[in-house]
C-alpha cells in the first residue's frame, strides 16, 4: 500500500478520515486483535504522511482510538488542525491499572495537545468507571461528545463557547444511564450531569455561551459559586420542563443537578501516573 502511496501526490491533503464504515462484525464489536491492526496501519499511514511533510497541513482528522491511543505521539505536528474527531473503543473490561495508567492519562493528553478550535468525542464503547475525565485545553471553542451517560467529562477549556452533547433517545423509558438514576427516572438525561458535568465549567470555562443548547453566557463567573449554581439551575429546569419534565424544581434538583462545586483531580494527564 505504502509503495503505491509514494506514487501520489498529497500536497493538497487537507482532510483524512481513519474510522472504518462500520465497528462490528457479526453483530459485535470488533475484537482487541482488529483493532490492534486497524491502529498499526492508521499509525504507519499517520507516520508516511508525516514524512512527505504533509500532515501538518491537515485541517480536519478523524480517528479511531482505543486505550493506547496511539495518536498522541502525532499532535505535535498537527499544529492547523481545525477539528479533531476521536472515536473511542476500548477492550471491554479494562483493568482498573490499565484503565487509570494508560487509557485515562493519554486520553487527556491527547485532548491537552490538540489546537483544533473543535473537538469531536465519540464514545462507541469504554469500560465504565466512576472516574473523573479532565478535559484541558487553551484552544477548543466546540466540544461535542457523544457517548453514554456515564462519559464523566470534566471540562477545563478557557476558550470553550459551546458544548453538544448527543446522548442516546431511543429507548423510551430507559434512556438515561447516569450513576444510580433509579428506574421511573430515566425517560429523560439529565442536563448537566449526562456525560459532561457543568459544574466544572465554573471558573474554568468563562467564555461558555450554550451548554446542550442552554443559553448560559448570562450567568457570571465572577460571583461565587452559590449564585452562579443557582442562576444555572433556573435555566436547566426549565430547559427540563421543555423536555417534558413534571417533577418540582426540588425534588428535581436532588436526583437531577449538582449539590456541590466539583473537585477535580489535582493531577490530569501523565501527572496522574507520575506524580
Amino acid at each position: 500500500v505504502f509503495s503505491q502511496m509514494s506514487l501520489l501526490s498529497l500536497y493538497k491533503l487537507r482532510e483524512l478520515d481513519l474510522v472504518p464504515d462500520s465497528v462490528k462484525q457479526e453483530d459485535r464489536l470488533i475484537g482487541q486483535r482488529i483493532m490492534d491492526s486497524y491502529s498499526n496501519f492508521d499509525c504507519s499511514l499517520l507516520q508516511h504522511i508525516n514524512r512527505l511533510g504533509t500532515l501538518r497541513c491537515l485541517t480536519r482528522l478523524d480517528v479511531l482510538v482505543d486505550q493506547n491511543m496511539y495518536l498522541e505521539q502525532f499532535m505535535a505536528e498537527l499544529p492547523n488542525l481545525l477539528e479533531l474527531g476521536l472515536n473511542i473503543l476500548t477492550r471491554p473490561g479494562l483493568s482498573k491499572h490499565v484503565y487509570l495508567n494508560y487509557y485515562i492519562p493519554r486520553l487527556e493528553a491527547v485532548v491537552a495537545a490538540s489546537k483544533a478550535p473543535v473537538l469531536k468525542v465519540t464514545v462507541v464503547a469504554e469500560t465504565k468507571r466512576q472516574v473523573s475525565k479532565v478535559f484541558r485545553n487553551k484552544y477548543v471553542k466546540k466540544l461535542v461528545l457523544t457517548g453514554p451517560c456515564t462519559f464523566n467529562v470534566f471540562p477545563v477549556m478557557e476558550q470553550l463557547q459551546e458544548v453538544v452533547v448527543n446522548l442516546e433517545t431511543s429507548l423510551l423509558d430507559n434512556n438515561c444511564t447516569y450513576w444510580k438514576s433509579r428506574s421511573g427516572d430515566r425517560g429523560l438525561h439529565r442536563a448537566g450531569l449526562c456525560c459532561v458535568n457543568v459544574g466544572a465549567v465554573y471558573g474554568n470555562c468563562p467564555n461558555l455561551e450554550r451548554f446542550m443548547g442552554v443559553e448560559v453566557g448570562m450567568v457570571s463567573h465572577k460571583q461565587t459559586f452559590s449564585k452562579w449554581n443557582f442562576g444555572m439551575k433556573k435555566r436547566f429546569y426549565d430547559d427540563y420542563l421543555q423536555q417534558g419534565g413534571s417533577k418540582e424544581m426540588k425534588a428535581w434538583a436532588k436526583t437531577r443537578w449538582i449539590s456541590r462545586r466539583p473537585v477535580l483531580p489535582k493531577n490530569t494527564g501523565y501527572d496522574r501516573v507520575f506524580n
